[in-house]
């Protein structure tokens, strides 16, 4: 009985094919189409392959290669992490909630052919002329003590890449974000993508001294420069005389080549 029932379910099989041969080539397509629409996902790669110092101390030159899209914008900053004087030299900074971060220099890049290249100046001048990071200027009201390397870091960020033209689509905004996969993804608060990589260089506080700065009008005053000074008025040095007429004036009347024709 069992063997007769297979024989039936046999003979139905191959007379649906036979009947209708569109069965097969329909389950063929839908199976081509599946592998065709899921989508690979790639491991997101954003990796700082060297970090050089240039003409002096202050300079450094950080280059880096990326399987991003090409012109895809990347904010590469050096910082130094801070502590408080008071705190533990042992304890890690970015696991202390009261450390702070001093961000030295930063500049936005772009991707060309797999390749990016940031070069950053760490150092700025005194009004004494020393010089000094960004965060000495108020060293003695923070009381902060600084980490003895400075992170250059690389950050890819999806929502960014979009502030110099407002002309692109959401849903491509949207497909960037997604397509960040690996270890390099993190999240921000607001639940979004973006990719990051690090690294640190043991680079000591900056010394010596040069030349000191020009004050500017702008860097006195909050900007408003000396209000109280008045500026001398200007002086016309030499007098300017009325070229005399060519021809006396007269009540005459006008002759006819005078007219306007």
């Amino acid at each position: 009985m069992k063997i007769l029932n297979l024989q039936r379910f046999r003979l139905k099989r191959q007379n649906l094919f036979a009947a209708s041969p569109l069965v097969l080539t329909c389950l063929i397509l839908l199976v081509s189409n599946y592998g065709c629409v899921k989508k690979v996902q790639v491991e997101t790669q954003l990796e700082i392959q060297n970090v050089q110092s240039r003409e002096s101390n202050s300079l450094y030159k950080i280059t880096g290669s990326t399987n991003l899209p090409e012109s895809s914008r990347i904010s590469v900053a050096a910082v130094r992490y801070l502590r408080p004087t008071s705190g533990q030299p042992g304890v890690l900074l970015n696991s202390n909630t009261s450390s702070k971060i001093s961000i030295l220099a930063r500049q936005i890049v772009e991707v060309k052919q797999g390749k990016w290249e940031a070069d950053l100046n760490l150092w700025q001048v005194a009004p004494d002329g020393r010089f000094e990071e960004v965060w000495q200027a108020n060293q003695t009201q923070m009381k902060l003590t600084p980490e003895s390397g400075v992170t250059f870091i690389a950050t890819f960020n999806p929502g960014a890449q979009w502030e110099k033209s407002d002309n692109r689509k959401l849903e491509e905004k949207l497909q960037l974000n997604q397509d960040l996969e690996g270890k390099l993804v993190r999240f921000t608060n607001e639940g979004e993508k973006y990719a990051q990589a690090s690294q640190t260089l043991l680079i000591p506080l900056p010394t010596g001294k040069t030349t000191p700065p020009r004050l500017l009008p702008e860097d006195i005053n909050g900007g408003w420069g000396n209000r109280y000074q008045i500026l001398p008025e200007s002086k016309i040095t030499r007098t300017t005389s009325i070229a005399p007429t060519k021809s006396r004036q007269t009540n005459a009347s006008l002759l006819p080549s005078e007219f306007l024709r």
